[in-house]
């Protein structure tokens, strides 16, 4: 149990300080990203930073 709660931790760390990095260096998001208008709002769905964050869970669970 406490292993589950320290790899989401982690994630949700990870995700913050990534996201940040990655939308520097992808200004119109991560290839797979969706990007919605509906009148002036924007909606931004993120499913290549899903897909990396995917892959860096199962490599930190791989090595715990």
């Amino acid at each position: 149990m406490i292993k589950w709660l320290l790899v989401i931790v982690l994630l949700a760390l990870a995700s913050g300080i990534f996201d940040s990095w990655l939308r520097a260096r992808f200004p119109h998001g991560l290839p797979g990203d969706l990007r919605l208008r509906l009148g002036r709002r924007e909606i931004r769905i993120a499913l290549g930073m899903t897909v990396l964050l995917s892959i860096l869970a199962t490599l930190l669970l791989r090595r715990l």
